[in-house]
């Protein structure tokens, strides 16, 4: 036990869980240890300490960890913070309690119900964030609706990494002039639940272009409800790593010329605490593994906005889908922790 007892530092930071280390489960982690969040375990199935210790620091994507990662005896110490490593499937066997952990990031995709997100309460977690969209539990995307969470709240969605990026520039866009209706298309790079070699039911991802379907569309109705019904959109998967391209074509009630749109988009980019959305100038001219790494939602390229008549708007915006998605799973608990916290010292 006097290993769990140093696993919490002494400090009064709320400690966090990652359930899940795949792409994003060790995005989050590596954002965690920049941005001072206290992660006191990591669980992966059937994974022990030194094959999250290996896949944490060695990223085809992302590079490798510039920190010390070492094994001890079922944890990890990075950087002298240590995190003990779980092994289980299932979230009601996970012992969260030995150390206890107040919240968990579950970037499993698979637990995306409340029912079963839930079940890390078992261990005396008090919240859950969920790394995916949701039937039941509320979502939240910077820039949208995050001031819609409050306490009583205790299994939140994150939503996805294509509703974080189309639902701040829609809600811009509907601000201004009034969204009639929208089709979007997200050009997406491959993610793990994609076959490597054709199968049965799937498809090779390296070797294709795959069409698909997407939740965001419907995920913007939820977290906009003014948007509801309004919105259809596809997905276009392409055999790149990372990073994805988001396609807006928009129907708008009010009439407005290129400029106006463009301003629209650089007056809230160029807000000082603006995280949320950035965007790429006239001219110049970008490709997706140049944004690997940029932690906006949206960024939107000025070189792919266009507008036909006075009433057709279309948008094209760059996003990476791991690492941006990742920081915005930090800024919710971060967000959530403010809340909680700033309700508590009124008690």
């Amino acid at each position: 036990m006097a290993g769990v007892q140093k696993i919490r530092p002494a400090c009064n930071l709320p400690t966090v869980a990652i359930n899940g280390f795949g792409r994003i489960g060790k995005c989050v982690l590596r954002l965690a240890i920049q941005n001072n969040v206290n992660v006191v375990a990591v669980n992966e199935p059937r994974a022990d300490a030194a094959a999250i210790a290996h896949s944490f620091k060695y990223d085809t994507v992302h590079g490798t960890f510039q920190g010390k990662v070492c094994v001890l005896e079922n944890s990890l110490d990075i950087n002298g913070n240590v995190l003990k490593v779980y092994g289980e499937e299932n979230p009601e066997k996970i012992k969260w309690n030995e150390l206890p952990v107040d919240y968990v990031i579950d970037s499993t995709g698979r637990f995306t119900e409340v029912s079963t997100a839930k079940k890390h309460m078992a261990a005396g977690v008090k919240k859950v964030i969920i790394s995916a969209p949701s039937k039941d539990a509320p979502m939240f995307v910077k820039g949208v609706n995050f001031n819609d969470y409050n306490k009583s709240m205790t299994v939140v969605s994150n939503a996805s990494c294509t509703t974080n990026c189309a639902a701040p520039l829609l809600s811009i866009i509907n601000k201004k002039f009034g969204v009639e209706n929208c089709l979007l298309t997200t050009v997406h790079a491959m993610t793990s639940s994609q076959a490597v070699l054709d199968g049965i039911k799937h498809r090779s991802a390296p070797g294709n272009i795959v069409h698909s379907s997407t939740g965001a569309a419907k995920a913007v109705g939820i977290v906009i409800p003014e948007l509801k019904g309004k919105v259809t959109g596809d997905s276009i998967r392409v055999p790149t790593l990372d990073v994805s391209l988001l396609k807006l074509y928009i129907n708008i009630k009010n009439p407005a010329k290129l400029e106006e749109i463009k301003c629209a988009i650089w007056e809230t980019a160029t807000l000082c605490d603006n995280d949320v959305y950035s965007y790429i100038e006239d001219k110049t001219k970008l490709v997706s593994s140049d944004l690997v790494g940029h932690q906006y939602s949206a960024i939107v390229d000025f070189n792919q906005v266009s507008v036909i008549g006075d009433k057709f708007v279309t948008i094209g915006a760059w996003y990476d889908n791991e690492m941006g998605y990742s920081k915005r799973l930090i800024d919710l608990f971060n967000h959530m922790v403010k809340v909680d916290k700033d309700i508590a010292d009124k008690k």
